[in-house]
């Protein structure tokens, strides 16, 4: 009877020990992420604070987007209005939490499909070699030699004249897409030097076949580079977003910090300078943050950098 409740009792305290490992490591990580990469955890407040803007715009922005009052139109500063009026009287301070939607929107989105398909072409061109990498980095390289922003333009050009078609979603897709080719070189040389490790030949000397090392052995030891180049390249597409909303290629009726800048901004900012200066100053912090946060992140998970 002992011996069984001993045996529970052990049992019981390994189960307490397994499911409160796992919090407690993630907080030492998190703590010693925060007394290492002083700079990182200010870009990764930046990056958590318009996240959550983006997320509970409706709930935190004190009016509408779109909400007018021309009694109250160019209006500075005041307890109504925290950040003042643009010409039509609407609330800048409200339009800058919904902006941050659009910014989040295309950046996540487009660096989603850019990293996943730069992470297939890297993979497979890095670890087959031989001929299918010359054909593919053949093509890589002509991906790169398009002018970017031309290409751009033109597609935004033709689908902002098409009916019943999402701008933000060709948006997403295009900058995704043209992304897909820098970084996936970048990859590629990583996976160059893995493929050659002791696990690797070790895996195939028992004959796993090619799905079974890329996914087991070459995928988990490139993840924290992939996590990295998504986090760094999150600041170029919102900057890129931002381009385009200005030059008038961005979703129409819908506030964007790039729009802002260009109609609002431009046009009125002798009399409302603030019109320009804080679309500027979230484009800025945005960049900065996840720019900052990236090269933390980078320094934290590349064991070459790592500070011990």
């Amino acid at each position: 009877m002992t011996a069984t409740r001993s045996g529970a009792l052990d049992l019981g305290q390994g189960r307490y020990v397994t499911e409160h490992a796992a919090p407690v490591k993630l907080l030492l990580r998190a703590w010693r992420f925060v007394r290492h990469q002083p700079l990182g955890t200010v870009g990764l407040v930046i990056v958590l604070t318009f996240i959550v803007a983006a997320v509970f715009a409706e709930q935190l922005a004190p009016y509408s987007p779109d909400k007018q009052n021309l009694r109250h139109r160019l209006e500075g500063p005041s307890a109504e209005h925290w950040l003042g009026t643009d010409y039509t009287g609407r609330d800048t301070f409200s339009r800058l939490i919904y902006g941050a939607r659009i910014s989040m929107m295309v950046g996540f989105g487009a660096v989603f499909i850019g990293s996943g398909g730069a992470a297939a072409l890297g993979i497979v061109s890095g670890y087959l070699g031989g001929w299918s990498d010359k054909i593919i980095q053949r093509v890589v390289e002509a991906w790169q030699a398009m002018p970017g922003l031309v290409i751009l333009l033109t597609i935004l050009g033709i689908v902002r004249r098409m009916d019943n078609v999402n701008v933000v979603f060709a948006m997403v897709l295009a900058i995704g897409l043209l992304s897909i080719a820098g970084t996936s070189r970048v990859i590629r040389a990583q996976v160059f030097t893995i493929r050659h490790q002791p696990y690797v030949e070790a895996a195939r000397s028992m004959g796993a076949g090619h799905v079974r090392i890329i996914w087991y052995c070459i995928l988990p030891n490139v993840f924290p580079l992939i996590l990295v180049t998504m986090t760094v390249g999150l600041g170029g597409v919102i900057l890129a977003e931002a381009s385009l909303s200005f030059l008038g290629f961005g979703p129409a009726g819908e506030p964007s910090w790039g729009q802002m800048l260009s109609i609002d901004g431009r046009e009125h900012m002798r009399r409302q300078p603030g019109l320009a200066i804080w679309p500027g100053v979230c484009i800025a912090l945005a960049v900065f943050g996840f720019n900052i946060f990236g090269d933390a992140l980078r320094d934290t998970l590349d064991p070459r950098l790592r500070q011990r």
